[in-house]
Parts: structure tokens; C-alpha cells; sequence
């Protein structure tokens, strides 16, 4: 098939989209014959007729539908390939409005941060550490980390961009006073020490939480009890580092203080080994240069061996 074929079907689309011969040969800047002429080389190639014309209008026939609506696809194929290539070149910049978790936030991401605007001076960043926003229209978000739970959403997109696992820690202090547990059943003689993300509620004392685990990728919970109720990931880490008891948490939070023997992992072949970390962001045809390469940054840095190897 020669290579005429694709503008006249460009100009086949044309009369169609505008409604005729003269409003498609306007929109092309030549004449109506002109048009008319590729419009008849494409039926003789194809050997179908396509339109069937009269001296006040055009219609399609039946075979002349189904090839403008593959058409269609194949230009708006064709503009959407464009789009994407321009805008891989475009230098990216701009204000970067982030929300994340707010340990994940403090430990490894404030730290990724630094080191992209490094890479990328044009960016600026608002970084919004805390609770995860529910609307990101109405707070103007451009991007949120979400770990384990994306929202339920048409309006969001999302790209994992690293996994991690859970964990069970204490100090080593600790384990000189109990015995290490072996099961999570034993975490009954164990001062657990909470995560609580509502400090307002009052609990009763001796009140019990649960902690979840899995067993042959069944899960279940175990109730837990503790002297201590926190609703800071790191300020549990600190307890636990003091030996007042065991805490259960993403393995990211405590990365140095596994790997310099500070607190001790239990519990290893019950806790979940792959939570999803995800960058999620508001459903657009065309994805901002400035969003895309933010997460191709996090996606090459928290995938990368060295990273968590030399924070384990």
C-alpha cells in the first residue's frame, strides 16, 4: 500500500469532521477539487466506496463508517504519541505539592527529596507530611504516597513505587528480662507497645488491641497489651530502643537500628513481606513532566539494592 494513502485518509477524516468538501479544503488550505481528488484515489485504492455524494450533501456508507472510525483512533493514536514525546523533553519545573505519611515522610522521603532538587533546581517542592488528603482537586495536590491502601477511586491513578515489610522489634534490653516470642500467641506475656492513630479515644484500662499476622498466607490477629499508647511511629521506635517493650511496625522506620543491632526482628515468618508503596496522583489525559519524573526518581531510588541494603 503506497504512502498517499494516510493523507488522503487525513483528508477523508477531514470532510467528515467539518461536514464537507469546502469546509476541508478550507481547513487545509487548498482547493475543494483537490480534496475531492484524494477522496476518490483512496476509494479506488481501497476499492470500496466510502461516501456517497449528492450536489447539497455526503454520508457515509456502511464500509465508510467502519474505516472512519478506525481512522479516528489511529489519528488520535498518532496526537497522543506526539503529545507524550513532547513533553519527555520539556525541562520539567514548577511548584510539586506532596503529601505523605508522616514517619515514611521524615525518614525516606524528606531524604529524596533533597537529593532530586538537586537534579531537578527547577522544581520547587511543598511537602505536606501527616494525614492523607481525601480530595486532591480541592487541596491542590499534585502527588500523595500511599502505603498498603490506595483509595478506592476513579479519580486517582497510582504507580507502586517500592515494597516493603513488617516487623516485630525490640531492644535487646528487653529480651534480657523475657524470652523471646516464637509465636505470635506468646505476645500475651509481652508489653506491646501501640501505635494508637486516635489519641482521643478513651480506652479502659487493660483494654486490649490487635495486632494482624499471617500464617501459610492465611491472616489472623492476636490481641496485644501494653503500658504505652503512642500515635508517632518514631516516638514508638524511641520506647523500643529504650527497652520498655516490643513494637510492630514498617520495616523502613527501623532500617539503621536493624542493621547496627540496636532492636532485634521477631517474629519474621509471620509478618507480611510485600505492603505496597504507591504514588498515587489525579486522573489526567497527560501526566505533568514534573509529576513523571518525580516518580521515575522514586521508582529508580527505592527499588534500587543499595538503597535498602545499606539501611538494613
Amino acid at each position: 500500500m503506497t504512502d498517499f494513502i494516510i493523507n488522503d485518509a487525513l483528508a477523508f477524516l477531514s470532510v467528515i469532521d467539518e461536514g464537507s468538501f469546502a469546509a476541508a479544503a478550507k481547513k487545509w488550505s487548498i482547493s475543494a477539487s483537490v480534496i475531492s481528488k484524494r477522496i476518490s484515489r483512496l476509494e479506488n485504492q481501497l476499492r470500496v466506496q466510502l461516501l456517497q455524494r449528492t450536489t447539497r450533501s455526503i454520508a457515509l456508507t456502511e464500509t465508510g463508517r467502519i474505516f472512519y472510525e478506525r481512522c479516528k483512533r489511529i489519528k488520535a493514536e498518532i496526537n497522543d504519541a506526539a503529545a507524550d514525546v513532547l513533553q519527555h523533553h520539556q525541562q520539567p519545573s514548577g511548584l510539586l505539592r506532596i503529601n505523605a505519611p508522616m514517619s515514611f515522610g521524615q525518614v525516606h522521603l524528606m531524604p529524596a527529596v533533597n537529593d532530586f532538587i538537586q537534579q531537578y533546581p527547577d522544581i520547587q517542592i511543598e511537602l505536606i507530611l501527616g494525614s492523607q488528603y481525601a480530595s486532591f482537586i480541592h487541596n491542590g495536590l499534585d502527588l500523595a504516597i500511599f502505603i498498603k491502601d490506595l483509595p478506592n477511586t476513579h479519580l486517582l491513578q497510582s504507580r507502586k513505587i517500592t515494597d516493603r515489610s513488617t516487623g516485630v522489634y525490640a531492644a535487646p534490653s528487653y529480651f534480657t528480662k523475657y524470652k523471646i516470642p516464637k509465636t505470635p500467641e506468646e505476645l500475651v506475656q509481652h508489653n506491646c507497645l501501640i501505635y494508637q492513630s486516635e489519641p482521643g479515644i478513651q480506652l479502659g484500662v487493660g483494654q486490649k488491641h490487635e495486632w494482624s499476622f499471617y500464617h501459610k498466607k492465611e491472616k489472623f490477629t492476636v490481641p496485644v497489651a501494653g503500658n504505652l499508647r503512642i500515635n508517632s511511629s518514631q516516638a514508638l521506635v524511641k520506647a523500643a530502643l529504650a527497652g520498655i517493650g516490643l513494637v510492630k511496625l514498617s520495616s523502613f522506620m527501623v532500617t539503621e537500628e536493624v542493621k547496627t543491632g540496636a532492636l532485634i526482628s521477631v517474629l519474621n515468618d509471620y509478618c507480611a513481606r510485600d505492603i505496597d508503596i504507591h504514588a498515587a496522583y489525579p486522573t489526567q489525559r497527560y501526566l505533568p513532566s514534573k509529576v513523571r519524573v518525580f516518580i521515575d526518581f522514586l521508582i529508580e531510588r527505592f527499588n534500587a539494592d543499595y538503597y535498602w541494603d545499606k539501611n538494613l
